[in-house]
């Protein structure tokens, strides 16, 4: 019979012998070659338990194949080993509670999905099966096919505490949007809004899906516009200082002109006094209105805020923070990604739903952002913070106040980067003469 182009896409079929497939075939070949990397019994064991629900395995498969993987000796996961289970299909009935229907169909399945590669007896058919010895081939299950899908169950893994992330930060802004939505409803009457929020708060417990617990944060939302209490608008006018306000030369953004912020720290050194215009202060008065009239455009689009016209890049922030690059989309995030990212970050270093919607409130979106940033990098550098939604809302209050000054910890931020990155190469040239000098980071 003539063979034809498609004759490889089809499956190989022999009475009374297994049908391999071309995935199983790949997966039987790649054994040949040299695995990724070669993970022990414990660590491909805890992976598989903490794979996300998205992964395109069975719940049956996944169970047969965390039950073979602890039936495996720790030693056989070495590199000059071979991770083989040898059963019987009553004793995987027994291990799994599977029929044997639901059992030959998971098997399949972890075959076709690259898990693992049966070997069959020395005729080539499934039969009995039993112990290899020296010299002869083991007829069972070889799991060694899990250290080529190592990089991919890490990478799924990555996307399940992605995940889990997102799931904490949305069930807990539900919650804390139904705690102002049941005093509300309590102070009104309303029970109807209460028993709805209730219900609410009943369901966000039993999913774990984003796009469910999003519908559910959408319909508190609709329950706290419903029952939110109309405020004054002179009142909600007192906390917020006027646009159209004059900046005093304190808190005004400097320009090229007037000089720069004082960034250095730990300065030592004694002040010097320099009389400028003794007689009259005319030409000093002219620069400050004019840097405050027409001020030079920050880069980046950073406006006059509690930034106080930080010269920042998404790159920087991903260098100071390296966890927002794990929730970034794109190796160079605008700041709409950054504010997103930073709200996602938010929920992981303790900062409540609602504090954060304060803060993109009160001191706008990108500038809450920024302050998340800085908490979650000196948390990275091992400083403690106790209550972080506390202190996110005391920075809040103090940005409102005006007395909040981010710049200096940008500045901060930056020059503590600058002398890492140039103690890079001294150290690389020679450590003998740097050995006996160690480096303090201000």
């Amino acid at each position: 019979m003539p063979q034809t182009h498609t004759d490889d896409l089809c499956p190989i079929r022999r009475r009374g012998k297994r049908t391999l497939t071309p995935a199983m075939q790949r997966a039987r070949d790649e054994l040949l070659g040299l695995p990724p990397d070669y993970p022990d019994k414990y660590a491909v064991l805890n992976t598989l338990r903490a794979l996300p629900r998205s992964f395109p395995l069975t719940r049956s498969a996944r169970g047969l194949l965390e039950r073979m993987v602890e039936k495996t000796r720790p030693e056989s996961w070495e590199a000059l080993e071979t991770p083989f289970i040898y059963a019987h299909n009553a004793t995987l009935m027994s291990w799994t509670g599977l029929s044997l229907t639901a059992l030959r169909r998971a098997v399949r399945e972890l075959a076709e999905a690259g898990m693992l590669v049966p070997c069959d007896g020395r005729n080539g058919q499934r039969g009995r099966r039993w112990q290899g010895q020296d010299g002869m081939s083991q007829v069972g299950f070889s799991l060694a096919s899990l250290r080529y899908r190592w990089p991919e169950l890490q990478d799924q893994l990555e996307v399940g505490r992605r995940q889990r992330a997102e799931v904490a930060f949305l069930r807990e802004a539900i919650a804390d949007l139904n705690e102002q939505v049941r005093v509300a409803a309590e102070l009104q009457g309303d029970e109807a809004t209460a028993l709805a929020a209730a219900r609410i708060m009943r369901l966000r417990r039993g999913t774990d899906l984003i796009d469910t617990l999003v519908s559910y944060h959408d319909d508190m939302k609709a329950l706290w516009a419903r029952v939110q209490p109309v405020e004054n608008l002179a009142e909600n006018s007192v906390g917020k200082p006027p646009k159209t306000a004059q900046c005093i030369p304190e808190t005004a953004p400097m320009d090229v002109q007037s000089g720069t912020h004082y960034t250095e720290r730990n300065n030592k050194k004694p002040k010097k006094v320099i009389v400028v215009a003794p007689d009259r202060r005319n030409r000093i008065e002219t620069m400050r209105r004019a840097g405050q009239v027409s001020p030079s455009e920050p880069s980046e689009g950073l406006e006059a805020s509690i930034l106080r016209g930080f010269p920042g890049t998404s790159t920087f922030f991903l260098t100071v923070c390296p966890a927002l690059r794990d929730l970034c989309a794109s190796a160079k995030p605008d700041r709409a990604q950054l504010s997103d990212a930073a709200e996602l970050l938010s929920g992981q270093i303790g900062i409540g739903y609602q504090s954060w919607k304060t803060g993109c409130t009160a001191l706008g979106r990108f500038e809450a952002a920024v302050a998340v940033i800085v908490m979650a990098t000196r948390k990275d550098q091992g400083e403690q913070i106790r209550h972080p939604d506390a202190y996110f809302r005391a920075l809040v209050e103090r940005g409102v106040r005006g007395t909040l000054h981010l710049d200096r910890s940008l500045y901060a931020l930056k020059d503590t980067l600058a002398l890492d990155v140039s103690q890079i190469p001294a150290r690389s040239v020679g450590r003998a003469k740097t050995a006996s000098q160690p480096v303090h980071l201000q």
